[in-house]
């Protein structure tokens, strides 16, 4: 299999709230993290198609978090690879 992740991925487990026009919200949780995306757990929730744009949002904070712009990148059968999009 072709690996062609960038930069370094961290294992790390949190919630997040996944966010797409069409299918829905899911909360979720995170597999792992890098400076380009992040991998998260999805179970049975319709996953949009490779390159969509999608919304999530990290949830059982103190304090309210931002909401972030991803792109599919990866799909199998219970997980979903994302993107940071519009990261200055």
């Amino acid at each position: 299999m072709d690996n062609r992740r960038e930069g370094i991925r961290t294992k790390l487990r949190t919630k997040l709230k996944l966010s797409h026009p069409e299918s829905g919200d899911v909360f979720c949780h995170t597999i792992d993290i890098s400076d380009h995306g992040i991998g998260l757990e999805v179970g049975d929730w319709h996953i949009p198609p490779i390159g969509s744009q999608v919304t999530v949002q990290v949830q059982n904070l103190p304090i309210e978090a931002p909401i972030l712009d991803m792109m599919i990148v990866r799909i199998s059968r219970h997980s979903v690879g994302l993107k940071f999009l519009n990261l200055d």
